[in-house]
């Protein structure tokens, strides 16, 4: 889809979001078309990709029909872009998620990072 679903909100970044409405938008940003959905282990300190893990298995429909994005480098105890650190963070969104693979794996406010590291 050409707008994607953030799901940062659902890691109670900008308030309490239940497991309900977690999920009912979700289903409702799937229904409408919406079918990239970009988190983060950052968000909520890994709760946003438990909780859209979760929302995306109650969609019951093939991994084939979304996109999901999630990030590394970035971790609520700070920045690490370093190859053992974004492998073993890879495993765990996959984890948290629930999913195989993710389709993009994105580098979180690299900027802020140590050059030499990146």
């Amino acid at each position: 889809s050409s707008v994607g679903f953030g799901a940062s909100p659902l890691g109670n970044v900008f308030g309490s979001v239940s497991e309900e409405q977690a999920n009912a938008s979700v289903r409702l940003a799937f229904q409408s078309g919406i079918n990239f959905f970009d988190t983060s282990p950052y968000y909520g300190g890994t709760l946003s990709e438990k909780v859209l893990g979760k929302a995306l298995k109650a969609l019951n429909v093939p991994r084939s029909e979304y996109i999901v994005a999630t990030k590394c480098g970035r971790y609520a105890e700070g920045f690490d872009f370093s190859a053992e650190r974004v492998t073993r963070s890879l495993d765990e969104s996959l984890e948290r998620l629930q999913l195989d693979y993710v389709d993009i794996l994105q580098c979180h406010d690299i900027e802020f990072g140590s050059l030499d590291q990146v």
